[in-house]
């Protein structure tokens, strides 16, 4: 599952795309409800992916996110020192764990331009 955020003067918005194991594509925006900053948006869309995971009641899940930041804070490489940033991580903790297998992989921005193909 790939992620993708924008903020423009309208607000800020993200998009998740899910990729099955057989090929089926299935793409997401959401527009949030508040401007985000960059890192914000990232962990919004970051979110989005375990709670459609366990919504389809997906049990494997690869989360691609293009945030080095993010993918290592998730993993435990790096610690958070913002309080915004560790609520996010802490509730991406709590659902991954809901999800049998989910894991979380970095790739870099130009691997991850399956969600710039769709508009927000």
């Amino acid at each position: 599952m790939n992620v993708d955020r924008a903020s423009n003067s309208k607000g800020s918005g993200i998009k998740i795309v899910l990729i099955t194991p057989e090929g089926f594509v299935i793409e997401q925006s959401f527009t949030l409800g508040f401007l985000a900053s960059n890192n914000e948006a990232e962990y919004e869309a970051v979110l989005a992916r375990p709670r459609a995971a366990i919504t389809l009641r997906i049990t494997g899940l690869e989360v691609r996110c293009d945030s080095l930041l993010i993918v290592n804070q998730v993993i435990r490489e790096y610690i958070t020192r913002d309080s915004r940033m560790a609520e996010y991580l802490q509730l991406i903790l709590k659902l991954k764990f809901k999800v049998p297998r989910c894991d979380f992989k970095f790739v870099l921005r130009s691997e991850n331009n399956h969600t710039d193909s769709f508009p927000t």
